[in-house]
């Protein structure tokens, strides 16, 4: 039963209308989209939202449309990678890094859904299921709930019901499935698997940790994004808790967060699709015990998504800045340099004058982590 109650999470063809017109009915949302959107676009969602019947009517005719219009305010090349690792006849647990509240499964599932392979389903936080309009798009998008409140034993049911869920819909081939490498989004740049995920993956496959991943078709995304235009929230937010530890975003913050990232200038943006790491994954063999096996686990998708980020020039300038070096002047133009220096800085001076001095460190390394993660894979 409790495995049921996850699946109904998400929507079905049949209930798609229905939540259509629920979300069309709050005058907050209309007058939101209204605003938010630019007004062509506005209009064919407006027409095209009573003729959608079913998931993928909702993503072909008003997820891409959206998405189409994003890259085209936001994203100056839009590339991927790595396509050819996948068969269409087979489902995967993609495991990427996690930049974007919203656009990072997005775009993956654009991808996906553009090289006519199916579109997965997005593990997503409780956390953005507190608004009814936003919670109904997520589902019909298909979006199931990652529940992150709750006593200890709630939570060890849900990731129990959860594991189950996620093996179900991979061994039957009902869908791949894409989750974060960790709860949040790496804010200070620093793409590292969270152990507990996957300790939470592994509950419905027992001891036989490496069978148990290994039948999951696991892929590492590494999903790289010229310029994060949720940077300089990001530092605000990392000084507020060093300030008060409390310190805690409303779902307004996370809202405007949300806004701002998918709106906001990106650059280039790039998703790299690995191979599948059953191969990789026989090492678990030689593990000593249990405890090693995940260490291993955590470490072979960690590097994958650290060798296949696609590292830009402001990545670069971003290291020599703060390490004061000159150690990587041929991965950048002066131009390049000048133009890259001016955008931090410009980042930094928004800041209250006392802050601006850590603020800048941490917006410099939150550019300069993928360089620091890729390079210690070079002999």
């Amino acid at each position: 039963m409790q495995e049921k109650e996850i699946s109904l999470d998400l929507y079905t063809d049949e209930e798609v209308q229905q939540g259509i017109q629920e979300v069309f009915q709050h005058e907050k949302f209309i007058t939101g989209m209204k605003a938010f959107l630019p007004e062509e676009l506005y209009q064919h969602i407006i027409k095209a939202k009573d003729n959608v019947q079913s998931i993928y009517d909702f993503q072909a005719n008003i997820t891409r449309p959206f998405l189409k219009t994003i890259q085209q305010i936001s994203i100056s090349e839009l590339s991927v990678s790595g396509l050819e690792n996948l068969n269409k006849e087979d489902k995967y647990l993609f495991i990427s890094n996690h930049r974007d509240i919203v656009l990072d499964s997005a775009y993956l599932n654009l991808l996906l859904f553009e090289n006519q392979i199916s579109t997965s389903q997005i593990a997503i936080g409780d956390n953005l299921m507190k608004n009814r309009a936003s919670e109904i798009l997520f589902r019909i998008n298909k979006s199931f709930v990652v529940k992150r409140e709750g006593t200890p034993r709630e939570l060890y049911a849900h990731s129990l019901e959860l594991s189950k869920y996620i093996q179900r819909m991979i061994s039957e081939k009902v869908d791949s499935v894409w989750i974060a490498q960790r709860e949040g989004r790496a804010k200070d740049g620093n793409d590292r698997t969270q152990p507990g995920l996957l300790k939470m993956i592994s509950l419905s496959g027992g001891k036989l940790l490496k069978e148990h991943f290994q039948n999951l078709n696991v892929v590492p995304v590494a999903i790289s994004y010229e310029f994060d235009p949720t940077g300089l929230l990001k530092t605000q937010e990392f000084l507020n808790k060093k300030r008060d530890p409390d310190f805690k975003k409303s779902f307004k913050e996370d809202l405007n967060n949300m806004l701002l990232g998918i709106r906001g200038e990106k650059g280039k943006v790039h998703f790299d699709f690995g191979k599948p790491l059953n191969e990789e994954l026989e090492v678990l063999d030689t593990a000593k015990n249990s405890k090693q096996q995940m260490e291993f686990l955590t470490n072979i998708i960690d590097r994958s998504i650290h060798i296949n980020y696609h590292l830009n020039p402001a990545n670069y300038v971003a290291y020599d800045w703060l390490h004061d070096s000159t150690d990587f002047v041929n991965e950048y133009s002066k131009e390049e340099k000048e133009k890259h220096t001016q955008f931090f800085q410009a980042q930094i001076d928004q800041l209250a004058e006392n802050e601006q001095e850590e603020g800048l460190r941490y917006l410099l390394e939150m550019y300069a982590n993928p360089v620091v993660n890729a390079n210690q894979y070079k002999g």
